[in-house]
Order: structure tokens, then sequence, then C-alpha cells
């Protein structure tokens, strides 16, 4: 028996949380980014900037795992769906090499874009206007701040996108509380 696509988006909404925890390790590590060049040279910033965003996604898992959130969800084809979504950003990572060869510069700008505009999948997988919110926030923060003000960017995307993945968090929070209520 086939089930129906809403049935589908309601499982995976509750047992992956809509997938908070990841956003949650977004936050976490974008904000540790914040404080990088405080205590780096700039050469070394540019590259955590590139390698350590594979923090976030074992980060998330184990968050989910506190918050009893079943991020890798077997056996629901929309996970799967969220799980390729997911996988193409290894396709970025060579954007990012070729980004901070060229013009390092603009490193928070490319990495805020391509990384913001990923998440557009998950408003429908999750049936969530949080992402929206959150594929617009960092992308516009990381459009406005990385690409005018450069200067200050290694400052200021990573506590925009922090902030924009922090109120995102609190919005799917709201969302499924409202779910649950109903």
């Amino acid at each position: 028996m086939t089930k129906k696509l809403e049935t589908l988006q309601s499982e995976i909404s509750i047992d992956a949380k809509k997938g908070f925890p990841i956003l949650l390790a977004g936050a976490i590590v974008f904000l540790i980014f914040t404080f990088l060049p405080l205590m780096f040279p700039m050469e070394t910033v540019y590259l955590i900037w590139i390698f350590g965003l594979g923090m976030i996604f074992p980060l998330g898992v184990g968050l989910g795992k506190v918050f009893g959130a079943n991020i890798l969800k077997a056996g629901n084809p929309l996970g799967t769906l969220g799980g390729i979504v997911a996988g193409a950003q290894a396709f970025y990572i060579p954007v990012f090499i070729i980004v901070y060869m060229h013009i390092p510069a603009y490193l928070p700008f490319t990495i805020g874009l391509l990384r913001g505009s990923h998440f557009l999948p998950y408003m429908w997988i999750y049936r969530s206007k949080a992402y929206l919110f959150v594929t617009l926030g960092v992308c516009f923060s990381s459009l406005i701040i990385g690409g005018y003000f450069v200067t200050h960017a290694y400052t200021f995307v990573p506590i925009a996108i922090s902030l924009v993945y922090g109120i995102g968090v609190l919005f799917i929070l709201r969302e499924l509380k409202v779910e649950a209520n109903k």
C-alpha cells in the first residue's frame, strides 16, 4: 500500500522534528566562525570556513539524538529526498575552493548564498514556512553584507547566519508545537 504525500510529509516532520537540530548546529558553527578572525590569521580563517562547514551535519545528527529527532530517518522517500538535497552541497566545495584561491574576501558571500539556497526544498518537504525564512534570511544577509560590506564580511555574515538559523529553530519549534496541538 502506498502512503499519501501528506502522510509522508507529516511522518518525516514528526520523526526528524523538521530537521531543527541541523539548523541549531549551523547556528553554533557560524557563531564560532564569527570569532575566528580574532583568534587566527585570515589565511587560516579562510580554510576553516571551507572545511569547518563539514562539522554542521555530524553535530546536527548528535543534537538530533539529544532532542529525539531522527535526522537519518530511513524508509520514508522524503527522507531520501532530503538527503539528496543535503548531499548536493558537496558539489559546492570546488566553488568554495576556487573563490578561496582567487577572491577569498568573497567566501562569506559565496558560502552564505549557496548554503542558504539549499534550504528552500525543505520548505516543501517539511511543510514549513520557517525554511523559507531561513533561505531568504541567509541569502539576503550574505548578499548584502558579504557583497557590499566585504571588509566586515568574516564577522557580520556568520553572526547574521547564526541569528537567522537560531530564529529559524524557534519558528520550527513553534510549528511543531502548533501541529502537536491539532
